[in-house]
């Protein structure tokens, strides 16, 4: 990102912040609040408007959605449960010197929030904050299994609609592996989001909801059947230890 693109993303934010001061305000108020020119205000209000993050309320004024509200209570619950993950997955890397993962839903996505990278040279490797696939591998099955039944195909239909690549093996046999997934709170996918790559997930709970997985993704080229047993029996085991932390 160019020096310019950063200052132009900063105050994009800062304009977002001001809201905490005034819950609803004119676009002229929020350039004034900030200290940028009127037309560049409401370019930052039209970008954040399109993303979801304010609406116009009424008399030109602006607030927050809900999809604020939400990201902020994600945060929290993402910070707790990973305090309480943090041991258990270094516990569970050190045992299966592979890279552990933490997966919750933000905004309707599964997404990494903590990881403990294994030591091997050969490992795989994701980045706090990276999406997953909706529709492809364990862990978005496992969460999308945390869904009722009746609301699982919108939520394929929605995501097929967003341009998200579709399961591999077909939207109703995709739901037949979620249905499958959500009885036994554990899933295995083999190169369903990239090739030469297995992983093993299972829930993990609090107070009874399911609220993330917990993953294993491993190169393919070191798993055989002793070791993709192993793997599932200490990944459940693991996110059974987390989810009683919980209060599960």
């Amino acid at each position: 990102m160019t020096k310019a693109g950063a200052d132009s993303a900063r105050r994009a934010i800062d304009l977002l912040f001001a809201f905490e001061r005034k819950p609803m305000a004119t676009v002229r108020e929020l350039s004034e609040h900030v200290g940028v020119p009127l037309p560049s205000a409401h370019r930052y209000v039209a970008m954040l408007k399109e993303m979801g993050l304010i609406e116009e309320s009424r008399h030109g004024q602006y607030r927050l959605t809900m999809r604020v509200a939400a990201l902020g209570q994600a945060a929290r619950r993402a910070t707790s449960v990973i305090d309480v993950a943090q041991p258990h997955m270094q516990a569970l890397s050190d045992e299966t010197h592979e890279t552990i993962l933490l997966i919750q839903p933000i905004a309707g996505l599964p997404v990494c929030t903590h990881r403990i990278e294994a030591q091997q040279r050969l490992r795989l490797s994701f980045e706090v904050g990276q999406h997953l696939p909706a529709l492809r591998g364990a862990s978005p099955r496992l969460l999308l299994a945390g869904f009722p039944e009746e609301d699982r195909r919108k939520y394929v239909e929605d995501a097929l609609e967003r341009g998200e690549q579709p399961p591999r093996s077909g939207v109703e046999e995709f739901l037949a592996e979620v249905q499958r997934d959500a009885e036994r709170g554990w899933a295995v996918s083999s190169a369903e989001i990239d090739e030469g790559v297995w992983s093993a997930a299972a829930t993990i709970r609090s107070e009874g909801k399911p609220i993330g997985t917990l993953s294993a993704p491993c190169p393919a080229v070191r798993i055989n059947d002793d070791k993709a047993g192993m793997i599932i029996e200490s990944v459940r085991r693991t996110a059974g230890e987390i989810s009683a932390a919980l209060g599960s």
